[in-house]
C-alpha cells in the first residue's frame, strides 16, 4: 500500500490496513485509488472503517467482483496514467513528489526494474510506458520487489523497456 497525505485528505493506493491497528487518518478524508482490478483486497474494509471513496481504472473489467468504484475523480495532484494494450491497469503519477506508483506492470528483483507484460499487449504496453518514462519521474514505487522504491526513476524506466523489447 502507498499512502499519500495532504492537508485534507489520506489517499491509498492498492490499500491494505495494517495488522496492528497503527493506521489512523485523524479525521482526514480518506481516499482509495486501484491500480487495477485484483489489487482490490483492503479495499472494503477501508471503506466500512473509514468512509472512503474509491477509485478504479476506467476501463477495468471486473470478473470476481463487482467494480467497487464509487467516484469517477481523482484526488487533487494525482494523475492516472492509461496503459496502451493493458487497460487492466494505471499507474499513477504525484508530480509534487515526482514519483511514479505501479501496480503491476513493472516489477523489480536483485535492484533491478522489469516490465511485467502478462496478458497485456506488448507493443503499445512498452510504447506507453516510454511515453510515460519523458515525464520528470525521480522515483517509481514498485509494490512486487524487495527492495520497492526505484531512484533515477524515468531511466529505471526506459532501461527496463528496452530489456522488454529485448525478450
Amino acid at each position: 500500500m502507498v499512502c499519500y497525505e495532504t492537508d485534507d485528505e489520506i489517499v491509498l493506493i492498492d490499500p491494505f490496513l495494517p495488522q496492528d491497528g497503527s493506521f489512523d487518518p485523524h479525521g482526514k478524508t480518506v481516499r482509495v485509488l486501484l491500480t487495477q482490478g485484483a489489487h482490490h483486497r483492503g479495499t472494503a474494509e477501508v471503506v466500512e472503517r473509514y468512509g472512503a471513496s474509491v477509485w478504479t481504472p476506467p476501463h477495468a473489467v471486473w470478473r470476481k467482483i463487482p467494480n467497487p468504484a464509487t467516484t469517477d475523480e481523482l484526488p487533487a495532484g494525482i494523475e492516472a496514467l492509461e496503459l496502451d494494450g493493458e487497460p487492466q491497469q494505471v499507474v499513477f503519477f504525484i508530480p509534487e513528489h515526482a514519483t511514479l506508483v505501479t501496480g503491476d506492470v513493472l516489477t523489480g528483483r536483485d535492484g533491478v526494474m522489469h516490465v511485467f507484460v502478462d496478458e497485456a499487449d506488448r507493443e503499445p504496453l512498452l510504447a506507453s510506458l516510454e511515453r510515460i518514462a519523458e515525464l520528470p519521474i525521480e522515483r517509481v514505487i514498485v509494490p512486487h520487489c524487495e527492495t520497492p522504491i526505484f531512484v533515477d526513476g524515468a531511466a529505471r524506466i526506459r532501461a527496463a523497456v528496452a530489456e522488454a523489447g529485448q525478450s
